[in-house]
């Protein structure tokens, strides 16, 4: 894949680009380290909370980067300079922009939240592979399943960082993947690893007190975790992509709609139910909600429940594991999932990493 350094540039705002020294060829994608940058591709420093990325520019170079994007003023380079502002916000949009945006190829179902995030992705995941005959791939702080072929995501606790993201949904792509699974951290939404992906579905697990360390306070916290609600508003929207009606291959493509899945018990239900979006569900145990369990039985080989008429088997013990599970059914069969497709891929689950 090949680029210009101003084609990359014009997937920023325009305020946000200060000055640009030259243009060229681009043949390997935005790296925001040296030991990821391949050579003709874009190495972008920023300034971090303990290393300085503008400092390894001349390691860049030295490594073949074709152009160099930072924020600060920098002359006398042998390659061409952008200096944009803000690159951390910025640096998933440029490596976005390298790969066409493949996220907007995809139906991408973002999951967050303090607990049960990699246990929600998975059963949503082998729900939506079975619905869409396997073209579904997944993100999480464990692993990758990009279609054929799986990628440690070698983290572990959080989200990979904004060019790993961009480079793991165009495989995607390239292997016919339709959907994917993305779960978000609150650090990976703060940090912008996850701009530039242009999600469908926004569900959220619970919002407790946690990573305060990092975020400062439980309000930023939250913040950082309803950003990607926001993000729904901001991303484009889909017309023509298999989706809506995955479990009906007659049915014909439509604009997918902006989901957001909410847990009506957690204490922040109120306040992301008041982002915008198209369609809103609600699910839970105790309160009001849209999809309610109810005849919880907790067994030794799975925990039985229903929502509604249809009964529900999962292979997980303990009420958190209702929870992420009637998080899994209420996005899926808002994506147009049958129950009897949802009630198969939740039963299907074995054991979560």
């Amino acid at each position: 894949m090949t680029k210009t350094l101003f084609e990359l540039l014009e997937a920023i705002p325009d305020d946000d680009v200060l000055s640009v020294t030259g243009d060229t060829m681009i043949h390997a994608p935005v790296a925001e380290s040296t030991d990821d940058l391949q050579q003709h591709g874009v190495f972008v420093a920023r300034q971090g909370r303990s290393v300085d990325g503008h400092d390894f520019i001349p390691q860049a170079i030295e490594r073949g980067a074709a152009a160099i994007i930072g924020e600060k003023p920098i002359t006398g380079l042998s390659v061409p300079y952008a200096r944009i502002r803000n690159v951390q916000q910025r640096l998933g949009l440029l490596a976005a922009a390298y790969h066409d945006f493949p996220s907007r190829d995809l139906v991408v179902i973002g999951v967050t939240g303090t607990d049960g995030k990699t246990t929600t992705s998975t059963l949503i995941h082998s729900i939506m592979k079975l619905a869409t005959g396997g073209t579904t791939g997944y993100i999480s702080t464990l692993a990758a399943d990009l279609g054929g072929t799986t990628a440690d995501t070698g983290l572990h606790v959080t989200t990979p960082g904004a060019p790993q993201v961009q480079a793991y949904l165009a495989e995607m792509v390239a292997n016919g993947l339709t959907h994917v699974v993305l779960e978000m951290t609150s650090h990976g939404l703060a940090q912008g690893r996850l701009v530039g992906v242009d999600i469908d579905a926004a569900v959220v697990t619970n919002i407790t007190h946690e990573h305060l360390d990092y975020h400062g306070t439980w309000e930023a916290y939250r913040d950082a975790k309803a950003s990607m609600f926001r993000m729904l508003a901001t991303s484009q929207r889909k017309a023509g992509v298999r989706g809506i009606h995955v479990d009906d291959a007659s049915a014909p493509d439509a604009s997918i709609p902006k989901i957001s899945v909410i847990n009506a018990d957690d204490a922040s239900a109120a306040y992301l139910y008041a982002i915008p979006a198209d369609v809103k569900v609600r699910y839970g145990v105790h309160n009001f909600a849209d999809a309610r369990a109810t005849d919880i039985e907790y067994r030794e080989d799975a925990t039985y429940f229903n929502v509604g008429d249809a009964g529900f088997r999962i292979p997980l013990r303990g009420e958190f594991n209702v929870y992420n599970a009637l998080a899994a059914i209420a996005v899926t069969h808002t994506l147009g999932v049958n129950l009897a497709t949802i009630q198969a891929g939740l039963a299907a689950i074995k054991q979560v990493s």
